[in-house]
């Protein structure tokens, strides 16, 4: 068997996210079909490095590809490239070792993008156009409750069974807020996410900036002295936008 990583950039707009789902368009679907398509039937594998939700975009996406035979790459990813649909680049292909864990990163970074000037159409799919005025230093004040190791459950999309298998104490290394024109940029950096977790995060950080809820109902809703918050933000301001190894 031969390795690849495959790098891939993607508007999730019209897609249910990264994983292959039955009867639903999906990232991880469209690049094993276009892989099928180009290699005629030959047996593969594709997994992901992040399992982006519905609707959120990817800049840096990584998937672990094992092939049973040795394409010639450039003229592997142009077909591959032609087969895929508008919205979906496979940007590069290299050769790994087989001991290669896709999933296991060093870092991620996800950008959560709000507009701050007025509406455009060619901008929507890709931020968050808020519909109420908020005040970014309360939206940093409560962002930054985030950073650091925390039971994040209640900021996330795991059920009670889901704990069995998957742990929600997490730790986020920092968050930061930056404005470039007109454009609020909150940028997450972690070695890993759980379903839902910044745009729940950034959901209740934007409730408190805009004055929809208090700073100690999120700090008790952190500590799991109090339920989960009815606040999550859109998927399109969020972009998957970079992997390191």
């Amino acid at each position: 068997m031969n390795y690849y990583l495959f790098t891939i950039q993607y508007d999730g707009t019209d897609f249910c996210g990264w994983a292959k789902q039955t009867k639903q368009r999906t990232i991880q679907g469209e690049v094993e079909t276009a892989i099928s398509q180009v290699t005629r039937n030959a047996q593969f594998r594709v997994v992901g490095a992040s399992k982006t939700d519905a609707g959120v975009h990817a800049v840096d996406q990584k998937a672990w590809v094992e092939l049973e035979f040795s394409p010639n790459l450039p003229g592997f990813l142009n077909g591959l490239n032609s087969a895929l649909p508008v919205g979906i680049k496979i940007t590069k292909i290299e050769p790994i070792k087989p001991e290669f864990r896709v999933r296991n990163c060093q870092q991620k970074t996800y950008h959560y993008q709000i507009n701050l000037d007025t509406p455009n159409v060619f901008e929507n799919r890709y931020y968050l156009q808020p519909k109420f005025k908020f005040d970014q230093n309360k939206l940093n004040e409560a962002l930054q409750l985030f950073v650091g190791t925390h039971d994040f459950f209640n900021f996330s999309g795991l059920k009670e069974f889901e704990l069995a298998a998957i742990n929600s104490i997490r730790i986020i290394d920092s968050i930061r807020l930056k404005e470039e024109q007109k454009k609020l940029i909150i940028e997450f950096k972690a070695k890993g996410f759980i379903r839902y977790q910044i745009r729940m995060i950034v959901g209740a950080a934007l409730a408190y900036a805009a004055g929809k809820t208090s700073l100690n109902k999120i700090i008790a809703t952190l500590k799991r002295t109090h339920e989960k918050l009815p606040f999550l933000a859109n998927p399109e301001g969020l972009t998957l936008f970079a992997i390191e190894y």
